[in-house]
Formats: structure tokens, sequence, C-alpha cells
């Protein structure tokens, strides 16, 4: 079994389809090129460079793409231009229904009555164009970084400014949207039809693939959503189906780990202590919110909790019922919400350069391998506090995403842009009080994330590692606990020899609990509990090592409030 070394780069980029050719299309042009371009520029060159280069692709239009690539892997993006939104869709004019197929045409629900509405539709429809523009040219500046460019998070910064800026004047409310239901041409709609026919026809796991969000998604949205991610190519949909079928399949095989605890041995909330990627209040349009707060990953504990072949199940579990749960509470609070997207919020303070590993990708990759099942899920993500070193980073990343999801990726270096583009999209009472707003913590919502998983009010209040680097040491670690509650104190390890675990009050003066811990099998994840403690007061646990040197993650979980 497989020891998991993840850090902040695990799903970062997982919410919308992997480019299966991506990584081949990129590592042949590597190959071809030497690394070497025309176009680049070479960051040692200082400041002025940067605001040099970026006049000149404002001026000449060149964003890192040259006649090697292939222009149609951007054409999705200009077609079905992914717009940020800070509003609700507007409602259809009629229900949408693919028993009334017309309904799902845009000249359906937008018909032009008069010369006044014409000019409108005209108007709505330049202003996509100027949109998918924006978005296309974002996509190839932040997919054709060069290594030569990988140090400076500026670039990609600056790449995130131009995009803003070149969507600027563009009233949201004037875009017409493209590739929705209620938003098709008669081609679109053909392409509908066809690909809910072969549906029917083929070997049914297809469907069951395409539907799989069913409780939360309407069929109409679910096609166009799958059309979408190959611009209604419903040949080129089923190939990136074959590429989602076998690893759906596995998950299927075990109806995609409903009971989380029973398929890892512990809780959620346990898991998002050592993974914080947690969803906090919905953004004005209505998506849902996932913050993943990079620096406070600890690879060593994920470690003690679990194998990497095993780290997939939460990620289904968190797809298919923890997301599904959070998708019903976000159409019920804004009933005109019918996207099945979220917003990603990725903030990087605190990462170190020395966590990127070889390991980093695959997660990444095992996440990607999740999320092929589910398209077009992502609506943007916010990177904030991004490192000087970011760019490094994001060379090799941007090989395994596709052009489109490059598009929806805005880049910012401080905590302040990063939070006043957050409150572009969200509203202040959504955005959590880690950042300012007046949301709940993110530690509240980590404890009823699992909505699922049966232990919706845990919260882990302690949260230490212990690394114990010889046989016989001892490490100790003591804590305050103010309020009158119980916290249940647990050990999670790899370590087979164990350690005997020793929990006393005050300082080191009486013992209140103490067990021996010890594992079934050589390198396997286990837990034991050492017992349950009551405050106000304070605490010190002990471990002290036996015949092996090892690392211990000691949690302790108390009743969530609220």
């Amino acid at each position: 079994m497989g020891r998991l070394r993840t850090n902040f780069l695990g799903c970062c980029f997982s919410s919308s389809a992997v480019d299966a050719d991506a990584h081949k299309r990129v590592t042949s042009k590597e190959e071809e090129e030497g690394g070497d371009g025309t176009i680049y520029f070479d960051t040692s060159d200082g400041g002025d460079s940067f605001d040099e280069f970026f006049e000149t692709l404002q001026k000449d239009g060149q964003y890192f793409f040259d006649a090697k690539d292939d222009p149609a892997a951007f054409g999705v993006i200009h077609m079905y231009p992914p717009l940020r939104t800070t509003m609700l869709d507007p409602p259809p004019r009629s229900p949408i229904s693919l028993t009334n197929p017309e309904t799902l045409l845009c000249t359906y629900q937008h018909s032009a009555d008069d010369l006044e509405t014409e000019k409108s539709h005209e108007e709505a429809n330049l202003a996509a164009e100027k949109v998918g523009v924006a978005m296309e040219n974002q996509a190839k500046r932040m997919s054709m970084i060069k290594p030569n460019q990988a140090e400076s998070s500026e670039y990609l910064g600056r790449c995130t400014a131009l995009l803003l800026e070149e969507v600027k004047e563009v009233k949201e409310a004037e875009v017409m949207t493209k590739g929705f239901p209620g938003g098709l041409t008669e081609t679109e709609l053909e392409a509908v039809m066809r690909f809910r026919s072969e549906l029917k026809t083929r070997d049914p796991i297809y469907g069951q693939i395409v539907r799989a969000l069913s409780a939360v998604e309407k069929e109409s949205y679910a096609l166009c959503r799958w059309l979408r991610a190959r611009k209604f190519d419903v040949d080129k949909v089923f190939e990136l189906l074959d590429e989602a079928r076998p690893h759906y399949n596995a998950a299927r095989e075990n109806d995609f780990y409903p009971e989380l605890e029973k398929a890892l041995g512990f809780s959620r909330p346990v898991f998002l202590s050592q993974y914080p990627a947690v969803y906090c209040g919905n953004a004005r349009n209505g998506c849902p919110v996932m913050y993943m707060r990079a620096g406070l990953v600890q690879p060593d504990g994920i470690n003690c909790l679990a194998s990497i072949d095993n780290v997939g199940r939460f990620f289904w579990n968190d797809t298919m019922f923890a997301w599904v749960d959070i998708l019903k509470e976000a159409r019920r609070a804004n009933s005109q919400f019918e996207r099945t997207e979220s917003i990603t919020v990725y903030d990087l303070k605190g990462v170190s350069r020395s966590q990127v590993t070889s390991d980093a990708f695959e997660v990444v990759k095992m996440g990607n391998q999740v999320m092929s099942a589910f398209p077009e899920t992502l609506h943007c993500l916010l990177i904030i506090n991004a490192p000087g070193w970011f760019g490094f980073v994001w060379s090799g990343v941007k090989k395994m995403i596709d052009p489109r999801t490059a598009s929806k990726i805005e880049v910012f270096s401080s905590t302040k842009a990063g939070i006043k583009r957050m409150e572009e999209l969200i509203d202040n009472s959504q955005i959590p009080s880690d950042y300012g707003g007046t949301g709940r913590t993110l530690a509240e919502a980590a404890s009823g994330g699992g909505m699922s998983d049966g232990k919706k009010n845990e919260m882990v209040s302690l949260n230490h590692l212990l690394n114990i680097p010889k046989k016989n040491a001892e490490k100790s670690y003591s804590f305050d606990l103010d309020d009158a509650k119980e916290m249940t104190l647990t050990v999670y390890t790899r370590c087979k020899a164990g350690a005997t675990a020793s929990v006393f009050s005050g300082d080191a003066e009486t013992l209140l609990l103490e067990i021996d811990i010890t594992g079934d099998n050589n390198d396997e994840p286990y837990s034991r509990t050492i017992g349950a403690i009551e405050g106000p007061g304070k605490f010190m646990v002990k471990l002290k090592a036996k015949t092996q040197p090892g690392v211990f993650l000691v949690l302790g979980t108390t009743a969530a409030t609220g």
C-alpha cells in the first residue's frame, strides 16, 4: 500500500475535466522545442521587462502561443466563455424541459419580438464574443508558461490583472450565456438530442456517469455540462466518458463510499483537520465556495490517517455525497440557482517550496481521476498569497489541466488583493470570518461539512503531531481546555511497535489516562482512543516510543456548537 506524501497541490485543479491529450501535447511540444521559445521572455530581466512585455501583449496580441500549438484546444473557451458571474442566472421565460426540446433554445426563451429586442441580442452576442476572446487569451497565457518563467508568480499575477482589465468594461447582465439550457443554438440542440439518444442505446454506464448528480442536477443541465466540455461534439464527449469510466466503475462497486468513517476509519472533520478543504457559504451567483488553506496541510498527519490508495475514497464521498448535500442547500437558499458549479479559493499562505514533491502531482492525478466524471463543475479558482516561486509549480501543474480550466484561474500574490476579488464575487455575510467576513469560521464549517457521514457535530479542537525520532524516546504536548466540555483524545499512526500514551492534568501532576498503542501490520495506518477528559483545565499528553521511532498524530474532538 502506497504511502501518501501530499501537500498543497492536492486536487487544486480537479473541478474540471482533465484534457486527456494535454500532457502528451505539451510534453511532445517541449521535446521538439527543447524547452525554448522565440516569443518568451526571461524573468531574470527584472520588473521593467514585465511592464514592457505586458504592454507588448496588449498592443500586438502575443499570448505565449505560436504556430506549433493547437488552436483547436482553445476554441471551446471562445465559443463558450466561462465568465465569472456575480448574480443569479435570470429565470427562463418558459420552464425548460426535454419533453419540449424547443425550450432549450435561445430563440425560444428570448424571442426577438421587435427591433429593440433584436438589437439587444446582437449586443449580448458581441459582449459574449469579447469575453470569449479575453478568456481564450488568459488560457493561452496560463497554459503556455515556459520553464524560464517558472520562478515568477508576478507573471501569473499580471496574467490575472490583464484578464480583469480586458473584461472590466463588459457588463455581466449584457453577456449572452452560451451552452446552457435556454441559450442553445439549433445546432447545439441537435447535439443534445443526439447525445441523449445515444446514451439510451450504448452501455448504461455512460448514462449513469452523465446523470451521477441527478439528485441536484436536471438532465438538460447535465447533458449541456458534458457537451460544453467538448464544444458540443458528441463523439469527443464519449471519448471523455471513456476516460472517466474505469475510475467511476471502481468506485461504483463500493457505492462511492457513502459511510466515510466505515470506508476510512475516521470522520470527515478528522480528515479536514489535516487537509483543510472546506465549503463555507455561497457566492453572489449562488455557487458554493470551497476554501483550501494549503499552508495548514499536514502531510505527515495524512500519512498517519490513510494510505494513498484509500484517500481516493474521501474524494468520491466528498463529491457524491457531501457536495450533493451542499448543492441542495445552495438551491434551497437560491431557488434560481441551477448551475452545478462551485468557486474555489486556494490560500497558499505559509506554504514552503520544500513541500513540492513528485508525490504532490500523484495526488493531483488522483483527484483528477475522480473529477474526470464531473466536467465543467468549476466556476472559477482564486489562488491567493501565491509565493514568488509558485510559477515553478504552475509550469508542471498546467500540463495536467485543459486550457478551459486554465482560463478560470486567477492568481493573486497578496491577501489584500485576493480578498478584494473575493468580495466582488461573494457577499461579506458569506465570507468566513477568517478572511474578514461576517460568516462562520472555517473550523465551524468543517465540523458540519460531512452531511452524509453521520458526524456533523464533531469538531477537532486539538491537532498536534509528535515525531519521536528514536526508540524509547518520549515527547509531550501541553494544552488548555478552556470550556467546560468533554474532549476525546485519539492517536493515529503507522508505527506498528507503537508507544505508551499518557494524559496528565496540570503540569504532569496527576495521571488521568494511560494506554499502550500498538498496531497489527507494518506501515499500515491505525488509531487508538486514549479516552476522554473534561475541561476547563490545563492538560498534557505524553507519548513514549517503544522499540521503533514513529510519527503520531494526536487529535482531540469535541461536540461542535451551533
